[in-house]
């Protein structure tokens, strides 16, 4: 049930008939005036939006407990490896270098524990839901900004990656700032936030270089307001990130290292951001489905925009299917991921948000879908940050630990991957005991004839599962003692064996 006040009740536009005062009594059934009714309407939707952020704020926080996930460890890697220095930050050329996140965890120190690296980028999503509002009620009202706040603010894919440390938090934030304060330029024509919006998207580039996507949609907007009416603060404001931009492409990003990880396609991967952008299912056929169900709903956002403000239509498109087209199509990379999508993801939710408060109006069956749809994206979006909350991005610390404490000290360890597994091992087996680690990983090159007492085998979401007992490459036998879940779109499973004795 919508509470009246939250989606307000729209007003007569039939012209009412005036009388002499003097014969006439006033009429006591009609409506309050709007100076009366404005306040309710006020603190109502101010408690909802209180509620959204208050709701938006727990579940980031919540998500920064828990394991690192590779990624993380990797970027912290660098920076105790690596850089001595903020000006060596740009001369490591990897793909997993987030130049803003890596500044961060360079100010934070490389030692300390995970949830302190991941404070600023979940208050960077924090505020992102805030501006998500304020972007929102400048193209379509309080409806709209309560809807948005909504869908931002229970995204499984920004509580996801807006509670890791790295570099797509800070992405969306600035993605959301800049486009605010480039809408404050067009309208006030003022050189201060023409100077804010540079700074914004130049550090925008710095945290992750998929904020190309919405600076792309940005340059189409501005040109095509300068069209209707030239404004020369806007392409000035384009240059400073620009000049960011193409310092970055000459000195950062030609010669860069690929990380590398599983193998996908390009469809497969749209369609499961698709999917999972609505709560659905990352795999098969309900993946499909879902993500031809977004495709619709995004199109009649299209449309509908695109009959009220053409420009801005433009800039979605761009931001949301256009850059990312393209990118892909010039650099052909094979390694695609949700993640590299965050930056539409966060444009096609203003969208989507926008289109059902629109067919929020009282007594209509458009208002029924709209809720219909709002109640199933918040129900599947939920159900995945559920999972998230319950395991995490896995529980490898714990599984050392247990290791440990059902062996003898030292004992010894090897995997299936000396990379994925054996940089886990080593950061969360320091993280436990800085000195003398009773438990001790052995790369698979240095294995002995004789085994190790403990295997790791790992995998991921939608693989098989491993079989309950296997044989090494000198014919020892191993059983499967215990499985370490994961629930998130980073990370993997343990599967931990132990070595079986009789067989030596």
């Amino acid at each position: 049930m919508i509470t009246r006040g939250v989606f307000p009740i729209a007003m007569s536009d039939t012209p009412v008939k005036t009388t002499d005062s003097r014969n006439s009594m006033p009429n006591l059934s009609s409506r309050p005036s709007d100076q009366e009714s404005a306040p309710d309407s006020f603190f109502w939707q101010f408690r909802w939006t209180i509620l959204i952020l208050g709701l938006a704020t727990i579940l980031r926080l919540a998500a920064t407990l828990g394991d690192l996930a590779i990624d993380e460890v990797w970027s912290l890697w660098f920076v105790r490896t690596w850089i001595r220095s903020i000006a060596s930050i740009f001369l490591l050329r990897h793909d997993n270098n987030h130049l803003l996140n890596t500044f961060v965890l360079y100010i934070v120190g490389p030692n300390e524990w995970g949830i302190c690296y991941r404070i600023a980028p979940a208050v960077a999503s924090i505020l992102a839901v805030w501006l998500s509002g304020r972007i929102a009620i400048r193209q379509g009202g309080s409806p709209s900004r309560l809807v948005t706040q909504m869908l931002v603010g229970s995204s499984y894919l920004l509580i996801l990656y807006g509670s890791e440390a790295r570099g797509y938090s800070y992405a969306i934030f600035f993605a959301y700032l800049s486009w605010l304060l480039l809408l404050r330029v067009q309208e006030k024509r003022r050189w201060l936030d023409a100077g804010a919006f540079a700074i914004s998207a130049s550090l925008g580039f710095l945290a992750h270089l998929t904020f190309l996507y919405c600076y792309a949609g940005f340059c189409v907007w501005a040109f095509l307001m300068w069209l209707k009416k030239p404004n020369w603060i806007l392409p000035l404001a384009l240059i400073p990130p620009f000049i960011v931009a193409f310092g970055l492409y000459t000195f950062f990003i030609r010669g860069m290292a690929i990380g590398g990880g599983p193998e996908t396609t390009i469809a497969s991967a749209v369609i499961s951001t698709l999917s999972i952008l609505a709560g659905g299912p990352l795999y098969d056929d309900g993946a499909l489905v879902t993500a031809l169900v977004v495709l619709i709903l995004l199109g009649i956002g299209f449309v509908r925009l695109w009959q009220k403000d053409r420009a801005i239509a433009a800039c979605y498109a761009t931001i949301i299917f256009l850059a990312p087209a393209a990118v892909l199509g010039f650099t052909g990379h094979q390694l695609i991921y949700p993640r590299y999508f965050l930056i539409p993801v966060a444009f096609a939710l203003l969208l989507i948000g926008k289109g059902l408060a629109s067919l929020c109006k009282p007594g209509t069956t458009g208002r029924l879908i709209s809720i219909g749809l709002i109640i199933t994206f918040l129900a599947g979006n939920g159900w995945w940050t559920a999972l998230l909350l319950n395991h995490g991005r896995g529980d490898y610390s714990q599984a050392i630990a247990w290791m440990v404490q059902t062996s003898s000290s030292p004992a010894t360890v090897s995997s299936d991957h000396d990379f994925r597994n054996g940089l886990m091992f080593a950061y969360f087996s320091t993280q436990l005991w800085p000195k003398d680690p009773p438990l001790i990983y052995i790369d698979q090159r240095n294995v002995p004839p004789q085994g190790t007492e403990w295997f790791i085998r790992h995998n991921f979401d939608g693989d098989p599962p491993h079989p309950k007992f296997i044989t090494d490459s000198f014919g020892n036998g191993y059983r499967l003692e215990r499985t370490f879940l994961h629930h998130s779109l980073t990370g993997w499973n343990w599967w931990i064996y132990k070595r079986n004795t009789q067989t030596l």
